[in-house]
């Protein structure tokens, strides 16, 4: 596959996803119920020996985001691509926080053909190493949901959070314990939507989140106050809480008790909410896309720490260079994993995001390079500490809480 990475198929790129899948046995572990749009493997007629000549021939075939190559060895060891697997948009769509539910991924491992020299390979929804032309990077870093990164973002997390408890009764809010940790999910999830977006737009980009309201050090030449992502989350929050309360009471007091009827206000209720939340999704996409965009303009994208946009195409002025800059090797920072840089080894993006960090404590910056690189850089200790092989799709970590009566399934 990586020398497949190396050729092109009438002059374009080539991408592929294989997984490595036994064909005597392509399903082992099926759920107890199978949805609709479940992924299914189609063979072939005939098995396609896996080499070079015959990946570049059948790529196209094949589109890495919708269906997948089904590869497995023979009875002499060697490797033959013997099938295809489709539904894979719902998989694309869960990693990418764009659906609330996600199937089980088949087969052993995976592996994708991303770019150039550029594999990734997964066991289920758990990265296990990435190649980078000649790097090999280990599993990514959640930095925006643990450690330094976290806690520099935790004050607008905990705005949200407030925001939603002071808008609930506190006996529907507190039903279930786990709001809390379910609406810091929700909004550090929303902030990965946007950075994907913008890695997805290949222009580079930037966004800088801080608690300084002056502007000092920044030239914001176009300026936007646009508060709908904050405002769109915080109904997020409020639609879901009632929908599920609305539905644990149904369960709770009617189903559960094989009750013969259950009250239509409360029946009307779990529906509205669960209706008005599709509608909220959709909002919640457009408006990250919009945000997303903005970026395409040279300058960062400005936004306070309860993420409303200030301000876009904004140049740092700032030009005093940090006295050092660190490279963290684990997502809390620990003084033994870090090692220090080069500040010149970087670009113009990275360098101004770099001076503005070092000088404004609680700030956090983001810069996304044309190749697709996410890196994120704030204070730690007094110090300038950078992350790069960011963890923003769906994996293992993060799990999202069940409903009491929701389908396993899913």
């Amino acid at each position: 596959m990586y020398f497949v990475s190396l050729k092109t198929e009438e002059s374009q790129p080539i991408t592929l996803h294989v997984v490595y899948l036994d064909p005597d046995n392509p399903d082992p572990n099926p759920p107890s119920r199978i949805v609709k749009d479940r992924w299914s493997c189609v063979r072939l007629a005939n098995p396609i020996p896996l080499t070079i000549p015959n990946l570049v021939k059948i790529a196209r075939a094949s589109d890495p985001r919708t269906s997948s190559f089904a590869v497995h060895c023979d009875a002499n060891e060697r490797l033959s691509v013997w099938g295809l697997i489709d539904q894979g948009n719902r998989y694309h769509d869960f990693v990418s926080y764009d659906s609330q539910t996600g199937p089980e991924r088949p087969g052993v491992f995976q592996v994708s053909l991303v770019g150039t020299g550029h594999l990734v390979v997964y066991a289920g929804y758990e990265k296990i190493a990435e190649l980078r032309i000649n790097a090999l990077l280990g599993g990514a870093l959640d930095v925006l949901w643990r450690g330094p990164v976290y806690g520099a973002l935790l004050p607008g997390i905990q705005a949200y959070i407030n925001a939603v408890q002071h808008a609930l009764p506190e006996h529907v809010y507190r039903d279930r314990p786990h709001w809390d940790a379910s609406l810091a999910s929700y909004w550090v999830s929303s902030l990965c939507r946007l950075l994907l977006r913008v890695e997805s737009c290949r222009h580079g980009g930037a966004v800088l989140i801080t608690p300084d309201t002056s502007s000092c050090g920044l030239n914001v030449k176009h300026g936007l106050r646009y508060q709908r992502l904050r405002s769109a989350l915080e109904t997020r929050a409020l639609l879901r809480i009632q929908q599920t309360y609305a539905s644990d009471q149904i369960f709770e007091n009617y189903l559960e008790k094989s009750a013969r009827e259950v009250p239509i206000d409360l029946y009307l209720d779990e529906t509205a909410f669960e209706h008005e939340s599709s509608e909220n999704q959709s909002e919640l996409d457009g408006t990250i896309w919009f945000i997303a965009l903005l970026s395409r303009v040279d300058g960062l994208v400005l936004m306070s720490p309860t993420l409303e946009v200030q301000g876009f195409g904004v140049e740092i002025t700032r030009a005093e260079q940090p006295e050092a800059v660190f490279m963290a090797g684990d997502s809390r920072a620990t003084k033994k994993r870090l090692r220090q840089i080069d500040y010149n080894h970087y670009g113009t993006r990275h360098r101004s995001m770099m001076r503005y960090c070092a000088q404004v404590p609680g700030s956090v910056g983001l810069v996304i390079s044309q190749d697709g690189d996410v890196r994120v850089m704030t204070q730690v200790r007094s110090q300038l500490v950078m992350w790069e092989n960011i963890k923003l799709r769906f994996d293992d970590f993060l799990r999202r809480p069940k409903r009491r009566n929701e389908d396993k399934s899913t």
